[in-house]
């Protein structure tokens, strides 16, 4: 079943709790995996942790809160890229903003909807997906013909941007950390600067399930079939920077550097935080937003 389904490791001291969450996910096509005790869901988590596709915690919990439990997470090198989402009564912003410290990029406020859960989940199954995809891409590929000196690309829809991203990430030090943050400038290039899908076009697209089609749609129009974005590749004895650069106006993207309380309860605008955070020594955007530049240290 592992193989058709995503699993969600649900945890919660609470068994009405565990309840409606289940409830809630009955018509999602997924397994919902239940635990009451914290400390015995992290002992699994660190005998198995390629069972779970997403962790949704309870933060106030006895023996091991959801924030101590997040932070073992975000420390294990086979679990730090799976999507936590925390579920919690705490909304003041400085308690948020612990948990977005911690790698919590995933947001539920207590008491929550069916519809809501539903497209938090969502989200972050995309999101996983999306990294597990890049992950067997990567192991697919040959690191031999990764650039080891200056390169120029171009690129214009997904596919292509996979591709790509696989390449570059090869010529680094730490392919498995940089490539998903590669593949979110790659992907925002097209979709957001390209494309123009703006953040709460995307939010309703992510929703809905629609994304990827929306984007083929647009690739065929005639205003924007022809639009590519580049790439520009150069490597010395101490850094790397990949500079992306697409034909939109750009985009206020100060506020997306890091992942605003704000936000935090949106199914979407996390991928730059994460790759700032995760992926990369340093972003550099240009004043409009439409060129960046990510620094990897060699």
């Amino acid at each position: 079943m592992k193989a058709d389904f995503p699993n969600i490791l649900i945890v919660d001291d609470e068994a009405q709790n565990l309840e409606i969450i289940t409830e809630y996910l009955e018509d999602e096509a997924c397994l919902a995996t239940t635990r009451q005790d914290s400390m015995q869901a992290w002992q699994e988590l660190e005998a198995n942790p390629t069972a779970y596709d997403v962790i949704l915690l309870d933060w106030m919990m006895p023996e091991l809160d959801g924030l101590e439990m997040l932070g073992k997470i975000k420390q294990h090198p086979d679990l730090k890229f799976t999507p936590v989402i925390m579920q919690t009564a705490r909304t003041d912003r400085q308690d948020i903003l612990r948990g977005l410290a911690g790698g919590a990029f995933y947001y539920l406020t207590k008491p929550y909807n069916q519809e809501t859960l539903c497209g938090i989940v969502t989200a972050a199954l995309d999101d996983i997906q999306r990294f597990r995809q890049l992950e067997k891409i990567l192991q697919q590929s040959d690191p031999a013909e990764a650039p080891q000196a200056s390169a120029t690309f171009e690129l214009r829809n997904l596919n292509e941007a996979d591709q790509l991203a696989t390449l570059l990430a090869n010529s680094c030090p730490d392919p498995g950390k940089v490539i998903p943050g590669i593949s979110e400038l790659l992907i925002n290039a097209i979709e957001h600067g390209n494309l123009h899908i703006g953040y709460a076009e995307k939010s309703d697209l992510k929703k809905n399930g629609t994304w990827r089609e929306e984007i083929e749609h647009r690739l065929q129009q005639a205003q924007f079939r022809d639009k590519t974005a580049s790439v520009r590749y150069g490597k010395n004895g101490k850094t790397i920077a990949i500079t992306v650069t697409d034909q939109g106006k750009g985009f206020d993207w100060q506020k997306y550097l890091e992942f605003s309380p704000e936000r935090a309860f949106d199914c979407n605008g996390r991928g730059i935080a994460m790759a700032n955070m995760l992926s990369f020594d340093e972003l550099r955007y240009n004043n409009c937003g439409n060129e960046v530049t990510a620094i990897i240290k060699i």
